[in-house]
């Protein structure tokens, strides 16, 4: 992909800023070699920190413990090593000093981001949880969601697509919404985002999730499904550091859904004919009949459109430093991935500053972020074309200016597949975008105990996508020009998203003795506008002027050729927060939030978002340590109920609307012509209010063996009243055929028990594992009485299966997203089978599927259906799961000895269905090898069902036939690495050097017979579906790590 000459200049001179660096080196005068060897519990402790108080000058202990440094004889140094408790040793005339640390509880004792401020982890009375930069680094990814799978119990992240940008989907403690947003708030340092901010895995320090509403609800309106705060990198006080780290790979699909050969093709055509009873286009009858050229191919054509062994690069650099009153910390990273699959890729830098400055009682904190990426999209649904392609058909070459046919099949269909494939490897679609934040905050140290806090920021986004498809020609196998199926044109879309906030913040901490309080006031806006532009014609002159002029209008498109918008939503907060605790161990915390939206009627415009939670830290009573001591050394029980709404609808949803496009026909005969219509779309209606969720949270937090064993449970159990949904309504309200009004229409519960386990060794042998556990169950409870059974837009199962319908809906009593399926029972085997179902069904044959008539007549007036009414139809569908999960599971291993480190990640989703739509499209093809198989009068105990052409019932695709168990278990990392002893980097002028060999979803162990299980999960309406989507890749990485 081309990258940006600008950006690839200033990326020399940045570069070449680093290796002057480099050589700038420290002179420190009377000073004296001091040495000595760091224990901890009996065993040396590598990578402890060891500082000369009050200056720059430090040092690390290699993996045996030993160290050595320059220091003063009338210094200190300060030993500091995470886990441990921190000491600080005078030099005097000793040029030998043994350390022994003494492991503290830092694990309960780490800070923790809740919103609005921090607190220690073991005051927190929520469900909070946070992941370190180190446990997400290994993964190779773009997108922050796809790094947390497996990380956090009750975090659900699940693929929306394996193309290279895409965003992974993120759920926490589950559907939360039938039609708002799903997706969690994400917050960076405070300034909350309007969606995914598109940072880099490098420019994170932490990141804190808020799982419960009690938690979230200092968020109000934004946080009803969940809070991500994000803590970038800083800078801390010491000399400049400079890390650099680098990776390069290649990645394939491994897995494929079993396609044809020509020998397979030419068996399962003769079988097809069988069933038709020797019926076929041109009255002919064998396979060399109809199609005399297809001895000569053997096409298949997915080799065509995968791009095997793909590259992905990775580089980041990394300065900070400081010294007392001003701090600083650059990043640059730079993410370049070629897709697995035809024309698709992502090229992205992102470069973000952060800097401290203070003085006297004033902070001022500055940030600015930079990204710049260019996207590359692979032909929708270009899986599914390679389903239909024939292999007797004719390889394509994308890169000639013309095709033909002439060894390939000599009916319409298959000439018309070549047009068609030939058009879409030929297109081209492209988005590029840049991103711009800056964010400013002031602190001002009004009392000892009393904060004032003022900050704003400023993010503009712009993003371009034009998508060509060129002119081309192609011939049928007599010669004839074969119409081009996909018209040459152009499409152009340009989008603008800005958003500002303010904030001003007053906080309060104050002792009294035993008693310790905090309190925060805050008052927040936020205002969003984007801007859309869309064009596009068709029939291009020539594919040398590939623009919006090279093309020419088409008056029978209507308002295809082009449209824009304009929006503008606001948001107003203002909040308050108490925290109190006795003696650190009796803890209370409350907050209340009032929130008014632009999306709303005034009537209905605010509400308000209280919480209240508790905590006792049993473990602090007195006595408790001389019953338990360090074998079980924490206990704390906590308890939370909180409120939160939802306010993530389109903007304008309320309101009435107009919409273009609904042409019609004005005049008659000779002056008869297309004239651009309008219809009302949607219905105003003013008393849409706030979706509201309300949720109670239990927790107990354990520690074990002075906490290097932490146990963390919680069960949760929330409401969900007043849902949003767009009612369509009928065409006798005046409006188009999808005409809609925004209605509050249900209510939902959502609840489930999350579990997580960590423990930790440090020593010569440091290890770590952690797995967590999460369920999380759903249920509609009520619908109202027009919207009881709604099936969603957008489920279908694949394109132009036969009797296709919609197979996911919301339905009283059952989860949200559940199937609903015409149920089968077998095949027809035996002709008495035969005549007693052909009473239901007169079109079946032998070898067809047997569909069930369920009981949907009440013969008798009971008000309970007791015999079917005679036909298949929608009526006959059944509740058949859904694609959520029962249960999913994470787990991850680190280990360390003498430099050489060894981790890995897996996660687990158990339980849930998968429609396999790509199954079914390929057997509706005829391409499937499973067909091979198929039943046949000398195979009459097969499964399969007779293939009887592209209009077969056989293949209807909102049955049961297609569902299968959505388990599996992925290994989602796997990575070994080497450090260089400390002698070495001493040498080498740095203080660390590792290299390291690692691989990305090597393993994948399921019966899913599709290309993934974890496909098809990019919404409520599709999840669980997999239509062709882009299947995850495999990946193989050989990386460097060093600092200086």
């Amino acid at each position: 992909m081309k990258f940006n000459l600008f950006v690839k200049s200033r990326l020399k001179v940045f570069l070449t800023a680093i290796l002057c660096i480099v050589g700038f080196g420290l002179v420190q005068a009377q000073s004296k070699s001091v040495k000595g060897i760091i224990t901890g519990e009996g065993e040396p402790l590598p990578g402890v920190s060891i500082v000369v108080k009050g200056t720059a000058v430090g040092a690390v202990s290699d993996f045996d413990g030993n160290y050595e440094i320059q220091a003063p004889p009338n210094s200190t140094l300060i030993f500091s090593y995470i886990g441990y408790q921190l000491q600080e040793i005078p030099v005097n005339s000793k040029s030998t000093i043994n350390v022994v640390l003494t492991e503290d509880v830092a694990a309960l004792e780490e800070v923790v981001v809740i919103g609005y401020g921090s607190q220690k982890r073991r005051e927190v009375t929520g469900a909070v949880a946070q992941v370190q930069a180190e446990d997400i680094e290994k993964i190779s990814t773009s997108d922050i969601g796809s790094a947390l799978q497996g990380q956090i119990a009750g975090v659900n992240v699940t693929s929306s697509s394996g193309q290279p940008g895409a965003d992974a989907v993120v759920l926490i403690r589950g559907i939360n919404s039938v039609f708002g947003s799903n997706s969690p708030l994400y917050v960076v340092d405070g300034i909350p985002q309007d969606g995914n901010p598109q940072l880099s895995v490098a420019e994170i320090e932490t990141i804190d999730v808020l799982k419960d509403a009690a938690s979230a609800a200092i968020y109000g309106t934004r946080g009803s499904a969940g809070v991500i705060l994000i803590t970038t990198k800083t800078g801390k006080v010491g000399k400049m550091n400079i890390g650099v780290t680098s990776y390069m790979g290649v990645q394939d699909i491994t897995s494929s859904v079993p396609l044809m050969n020509f020998e397979d093709s030419m068996y399962s055509q003769f079988l097809r004919l069988n069933n038709l009873n020797g019926t076929f286009p041109n009255n002919s009858f064998t396979t060399l009949e109809q199609n005399p050229n297809d001895f000569t191919n053997n096409t298949y054509l997915m080799d065509l459109l995968q791009n095997d062994m793909a590259l992905i690069q990775n580089h980041n650099v990394n300065i900070s430093g400081g010294k007392e009153g001003l701090t600083y910390n650059v990043s640059m990273n730079y993410f370049d991935q070629e897709g697995s699959l035809i024309n698709s890729g992502l090229d992205r830098l992102n470069v973000r500053a952060n800097t401290t400055y203070k003085k006297d009682k004033w902070t001022f904190t500055t940030g600015v972020g930079l990204r710049t990426d260019e996207q590359n999209y692979t032909p929708w649904q270009i899986l599914l074309d390679g389903y239909r392609y024939k292999p007797y058909q004719k390889a394509i070459d994308p890169n000639s200016p013309t095709q033909d046919d002439s060894a390939g099949s000599n009916t319409s269909n298959d000439a018309v597949n070549l047009s068609y494939l030939t058009s879409k490897l030929k297109q081209t679609d492209v988005r590029n975008g840049d991103n711009f934040d800056v964010r400013m905050q002031v602190d001002y140290q009004v009392l000892k105990n009393l904060k004032f806090t003022t900050r704003g920021s400023l993010s503009r986004t712009n993003n371009t996508r034009v998508r060509i498809n060129p002119l081309f020609t192609a011939y049928s196998v007599d010669g004839d020009l074969i119409p081009q199926q996909v018209r040459s044109g152009v499409y152009n879309q340009s989008d603008r998203a800005t958003s500002a906030t303010l904030d001003g913040i007053v906080s309060y901490d104050k002792n009294f003795g035993n008693h310790h309080v905090t309190l925060v006031g805050a008052y927040t806006t936020e205002k969003y506008t984007y801007n859309s532009f869309f064009a596009q014609k068709f029939d291009l002159f020539n594919n040398e002027i590939v623009t919006l002029t090279g093309a020419t209008l088409d008056a029978n498109v209507g308002t295809g050729n082009g449209y824009g918008q304009d929006r503008i939503n606001t948001l107003i907060g203002m909040l308050g927060r108490a925290q109190y605790d006795y003696k650190g161990k009796y803890l209370l915390s409350a907050s209340l939030r009032r929130d008014g939206t632009s999306r709303f009627s005034e009537e209905n415009r605010w509400i308000y978002a209280p919480s209240v939670s508790a905590a006792w830290i049993v473990s602090d009573e007195k006595g408790w340590d001389k019953v338990f001591g360090n074998t079980f050394n924490f206990f704390k029980i906590r308890m939370s109920s909180g409120t939160t709404g939802n306010q993530s609808i389109l903007d304008y949803s309320t309101e009435p609307t107009i919409g273009l496009g609904h042409d019609y026909v004005f005049g008659t005969g000779a002056n008869e012509s297309l004239v651009l219509g309008a219809v009302q779309e949607a219905y105003k209606n003013p008393d849409a209010k706030w979706e509201k969720k309300i949720e109670k949270n239990f927790g107990v937090e354990l520690g074990f063996f002075n906490n290097k064993l932490t146990i963390t449970s919680e069960v949760y159990d929330g409401s969900r009243t007043n849902m949003l949904f767009p009612v369509v309504l009928p065409p006798t309200v005046g409006g188009g055929n999808n005409s809609s009004v925004i209605l509050n229409v249900g209510d939902m519960r959502n609840y489930g028990t999350e579990l997580s386990a960590n423990y930790k060794h440090r020593g010569k042998f440091s290890w770590n594992v952690s797995a967590n556990y999460s369920k999380n169950e759903n249920m509609i409870t009520r619908m109202s009485d027009s919207n009881k059974f709604s099936f969603l837009s957008g489920s279908s199962v694949a394109p132009g299966l036969p009797g296709e319908d919609l197979v996911t809906a919301l339905r009283e009593g059952y989860e949200a997203g559940a199937f609903f399926l015409i149920e089968t029972d077998g095949l027809v085997r035996t002709p008495e089978e035969l005549v007693e179902y052909q009473k239901i069904d007169e079109t079946a044959s032998l070898g067809s599927l047997r569909y069930v008539d369920q009981l949907t007549v009440d013969t008798n007036n009971d008000g309970i259906p007791d015999e079917g009414d005679g036909l298949i139809d929608l009526d006959d569908r059944v509740y058949k799961g859904s694609g959520a999960p029962e249960f999913e599971l994470g787990l991850n291993l680190n280990a360390d000895y003498k430099g050489v480190d060894f981790s890995m990640n897996w996660y687990a989703a158990i339980g849930g269905e998968i429609i396999n739509g790509s199954k079914a499209y390929a057997y509706k093809q005829g391409t499937h090898q499973d067909l091979v198989y198929q039943w046949t009068p000398t195979n009459p105990t097969s499964d399969i069902p007779a293939d009887r052409g592209r209009d077969n019932f056989n293949y209807r695709g909102y049955t049961d036939y297609w569902l299968q168990d959505g388990s599996f278990a992925r290994l989602r990392n796997l990575t070994l690495g080497y450090s260089l002893p400390k002698k070495w980097n001493d040498k080498l002028k740095i203080s660390k050097l590792r290299f390291y060999l690692a691989a990305d979803n090597l393993i994948t162990i399921t019966n899913y017979d599709g290309f993934d299980p974890e496909i098809g999960n990019d919404g409520l309406n599709t999840r669980g579906i997999d239509a062709g989507v882009y299947p995850i890749s495999t990946q193989y990485r050989a990386g460097i790590e060093f600092k200086f």
